[in-house]
């Protein structure tokens, strides 16, 4: 398995005049679109990602007060059956090592820790991985202050996403985030009626807020602020008290969106996680779905690369998908109380 942390043997650091000032000015939104515009001349693959998007398939099921999407998008076929026992990735090259990366493959630096690129793999017409220099592994514990700060170097435009280990990234060896256009996650654009209908405020401070959230699907830890500080609290209590109620090993099972503007400060949303995959996956015959649900999909876009698992999904498969993999309400419950008796 090739995974060296020796210097990159070839150039890889996208640059030109227009870039270099955005990143003066600490503008990597603006930086990442003259990046896309780029590689998609300049990189086949990556060209026939985005242009294969203009194929997919949508439909919208209305629920309670909110909407799921599902989305038929072939191109995901790799990412969701990807086998992440450890068996496997002894096996296989880390294809996000730096050096395992396509030739054409070009990305923009950040602060020499980490390169974004264009993912060739898209969701949405802007998609992007956030991939670390070094092979380290999935671990949020480590870089939870990276992901906030890049949510906010990203906010003009993204919304940064976090999938951990054992729910939703397809590779867990090698540390890395996404970043999408902040205007396709329907959790964010449903934000205020979720808020309205479904939330109880768990902490209210000084423009610093708690929301916990439960639509009937998902179960979401919500954080209102422009305090860094305050932020890290809440997590760290969340990441502790979700890991010692699961006996968790390693990573509790979690997946994250860190959204930012200037008026408001960061909006983090946390989804706890109690499966990586639901049962439908296992299943065969008619019964078999092949879906593994990460961020994109608990903020309310469900990824399914198999058309006949598109035509023949519905509101009930949906229900029984989040309650495979979304912790319960007694659990909830116990972490929206951990972490107001605690901050």
């Amino acid at each position: 398995m090739k995974h060296r942390d020796s210097n990159i043997e070839r150039d890889i650091v996208f640059s030109t005049p227009e870039v270099e000032e955005y990143l003066k000015e600490k503008d990597y939104s603006d930086a990442l679109v003259i990046l896309l515009r780029n590689q998609k001349f300049d990189w086949d693959l990556l060209s026939k990602g985005f242009d294969s998007l203009q194929y997919i398939k949508t439909k919208t099921f209305q629920f309670d007060g909110f909407t799921i999407d599902a989305q038929f998008n072939p191109g995901r076929i790799i990412s969701t059956t990807a086998d992440i026992s450890h068996e496997a990735i002894e096996k296989r090259d880390c294809f996000l090592c730096l050096e395992n990366l396509p030739q054409e493959q070009k990305g923009i630096n950040y602060k020499n820790e980490y390169l974004i690129f264009c993912n060739p793999y898209p969701i949405f017409i802007e998609h992007f991985t956030i991939v670390f220099r070094k092979h380290f592994p999935q671990r949020i514990s480590e870089s939870f202050h990276t992901f906030l700060k890049l949510g906010k170097r990203l906010g003009k435009y993204y919304s940064v996403l976090y999938n951990g280990p054992e729910c939703g990234a397809s590779a867990p060896d090698h540390l890395h985030f996404q970043a999408v256009n902040k205007n396709m996650l329907k959790v964010l654009n449903q934000n205020d009626l979720l808020q309205k209908k479904y939330a109880e405020k768990i902490i209210d401070q000084r423009k610093k807020e708690v929301f916990g959230i439960n639509d009937g699907l998902r179960k979401i830890i919500l954080i209102k602020s422009k305090d860094e500080r305050f932020i890290t609290n809440v997590f760290e209590t969340l990441y502790s008290s979700l890991q010692k109620s699961t006996n968790s090993q390693n990573e509790p099972m979690i997946n994250m969106i860190s959204s930012f503007d200037e008026n408001n400060g960061w909006r983090v949303y946390i989804f706890p996680r109690k499966a990586h995959r639901p049962k439908c996956y296992y299943e065969k015959g008619e019964k078999k779905l092949v879906i593994s649900p990460a961020v994109i999909d608990l903020s309310g876009t469900l990824i399914l690369p198999a058309e006949k698992d598109f035509k023949k999904i519905n509101k009930d498969n949906i229900r029984n998908i989040f309650n495979d993999v979304v912790i319960g309400k007694e659990l909830f419950d116990y972490l929206k109380a951990h972490i107001s008796k605690t901050i």
